[in-house]
């Protein structure tokens, strides 16, 4: 549990002591400076041709108050190191460096939030940390330094209280109340991701945070466990099991660790994706000959049937609206990517780049779609393009890419990559500019980001 101890200094009759469980939404906190960032597609063109200049932010200390000891201290510099790696990675930031030799020269041994913004810096985030007992508190402050003459304006300052285990998700959400401050998006460092990892020596569902730290095992089936998809609302997930002896859709609970069949009609089940409305799951059976694209209701009773070719059909990822289905189909001789109503009509073709793509995800967003490419060496390649088919767009091309999904705030991307015989997971931003590797076991794949509760996220 994670407690909200104090209040805003300029808000009046704030209710304090906001109670915040482990697993649920975060509270989202209001009065964003600067809402340039929710340009949606304007500031993609942006970033793409170098106008838009990430905010420049500092990470400052976080001094240990209260009794001192070796533990407050080191939790203190955790807290700090999180905050700073989550801010780093972020499309949205720069987080700037303290710089050493200018400290030097003008003799400064106390670094205030003036000579934060002569290193830089325009905004500023810091705090101090209390450990009590088991229990750890973290208060922060975010300050906009940009005003001149220089002077420090406190956006948000906040208590939290948790368990001292519990330290990294307390930086998260510092993390995201950066983001939601400063550019008026949702951060995304609380969300997880479910994955796919056989360092038991059956492929597993697991889980971790974002960021690959907390990796927990989620099933014990003892199979082959695959394509792992997010409840929209509750702590489950559908993925593809072959603990029966073929494919089938099941859930489980992540908490308690229940499962249930979805779908276990004959043939086999794959690649459910619960649709943003959370009433329905897209999926792939092969019931009636080859693999074609149902629409099922969550207890796994098909509502209707929306492909009926001779080709495969398979991989289908909702749009953020829940009114269109990008989808993989070798109708065309090799896989391709094609768009499609809801309801199966409308169909057209998206990809022509290279002859093999699959694999589609649609962004949050609604204004791209990430699957992969085979290149002329035979390794698969992420790429990108609009939902109109355009602006196609090649990411990292180092390895063997596979099984793109978007971050829920439509920015980043999680993957599975292959080097030699090792598969693990990475994110990266859509803009090539950040790249980091999340699972170590080199046995990681199938990624899914959690995505945002309730997440409708359309182009704005």
């Amino acid at each position: 549990m994670i407690s909200n101890m104090c209040h805003k200094p300029s808000v009046s009759n704030q209710i304090c002591f906001i109670t915040l469980f482990l697993f649920l939404p975060i509270l989202w906190l209001v009065g964003a400076k600067d809402a340039d960032a929710a340009g949606g597609l304007d500031l993609q063109v942006k970033i793409q041709t170098g106008q838009f200049q990430p905010y420049k932010i500092a990470v400052g200390d976080f001094d240990v108050v209260g009794d001192y000891s070796a533990k407050a201290d080191s939790l203190a510099q955790e807290v700090r190191q999180v905050i700073y790696d989550d801010l780093d990675f972020h499309i949205f930031f720069n987080v700037v460096k303290r710089d050493t030799f200018y400290l030097r020269v003008y003799e400064i041994t106390d670094v205030t939030p003036k000579a934060w913004h002569l290193m830089g810096a325009d905004y500023l985030v810091g705090g101090n940390v209390e450990l009590d007992g088991d229990d750890i508190k973290v208060y922060y402050t975010i300050s906009d330094l940009t005003q001149l003459p220089i002077r420090q304006i406190d956006l948000a300052t906040e208590k939290l209280k948790t368990k001292a285990f519990n330290y990294r998700r307390v930086a998260h959400m510092i993390g995201d109340a950066v983001v939601e401050h400063i550019t008026a998006e949702k951060g995304f460092f609380t969300t997880r991701i479910a994955y796919i990892s056989s360092q038991t020596g059956h492929k597993e569902l697991w889980m971790c945070d974002y960021d690959g730290k907390n990796p927990r095992r989620i099933t014990n089936d003892r199979s082959l466990d695959l394509s792992p998809d997010w409840d929209r609302k509750d702590d489950k997930l559908v993925y593809t099991s072959y603990k029966s002896g073929r494919p089938e859709i099941w859930q489980v609970d992540i908490s308690s660790g229940e499962t249930k069949p979805i779908s276990t009609y004959k043939g086999s089940s794959n690649a459910a994706r619960i649709s943003p409305n959370n009433k329905e799951i897209l999926v792939s059976l092969t019931k009636d000959g080859n693999s074609e694209l149902y629409v099922l209701d969550r207890n796994g009773k098909i509502k209707r049937r929306l492909t009926n070719l001779a080709s495969i059909e398979s991989s289908g990822s909702w749009s953020p609206t829940g009114n269109e289905i990008a989808f993989s189909s070798d109708r065309s001789g090799q896989p391709q990517v094609y768009l499609m109503d809801s309801e199966g009509f409308n169909v057209s073709r998206l990809t022509y780049e290279r002859s093999y793509n699959d694999s589609p995800d649609f962004c949050p967003r609604g204004t791209a779609i990430a699957y992969v490419s085979r290149g002329g060496d035979g390794n698969f390649q992420i790429c990108t393009i609009d939902h109109l088919g355009g602006h196609f767009q090649l990411l990292d091309q180092t390895g063997s890419n596979e099984n793109p999904r978007w971050s829920p705030d439509g920015w980043h991307l999680v993957f599975a990559k292959r080097t030699g015989d090792d598969w693990n997971l990475y994110i990266m931003d859509m803009f090539k500019q950040h790249l980091r590797q999340i699972t170590f076991d080199g046995k990681s794949s199938n990624p899914a980001w959690q995505p945002f509760p309730d997440n409708n996220l359309e182009a704005r």
